[in-house]
This record gives structure tokens, sequence and C-alpha cells, in this order.
């Protein structure tokens, strides 16, 4: 189940990335994260801690709120 999570948690945060033209290392330098961070947790081999899920948010132009919703959990 967690695993699934982070996957689906990866795969949102890659879409939006993609959809807003950006590359892991945009994403890295917006959101002030390491872009090998970035990439493991699009892949789901990282989880993200709360405080990095809203830099990546941030970045990408969106709330944690709008960005749990799009789950569909």
């Amino acid at each position: 189940m967690e695993k699934e999570l982070l996957i689906k948690i990866g795969n949102t945060i890659k879409t939006t990335r993609m959809s807003n033209g950006l590359s892991q290392a945009d994403l890295a330098e917006k959101s002030q994260l390491h872009k090998n961070f970035i990439g493991m947790v699009e892949r789901g081999q990282r989880g993200a801690t709360i405080s990095s899920l809203q830099k990546i948010c941030l970045a990408l132009g969106f709330s944690l709120t709008e960005f749990f919703q799009s789950l569909n959990l």
C-alpha cells in the first residue's frame, strides 16, 4: 500500500512537471531540492516530507491541498 502511494505521488509530480515544460533539474532549482531527490520521488523510490512536497507544489504552481485532491485517495 505504501509503495503504491509513493508511486502515485511520484507519477503526479512527474506528469505535472512535464505538462509545465520543466525538466527534473528545473524543478529541483525552483524547489531548492536536489535533482536526484526529485528523480527518486518521481520514481516512487523515496518518500517526501510535507515540507519537501510543499516546496515541489509551490514550484509547480499549486497548493498542497490541490495536490492531495488530485491524488483522488
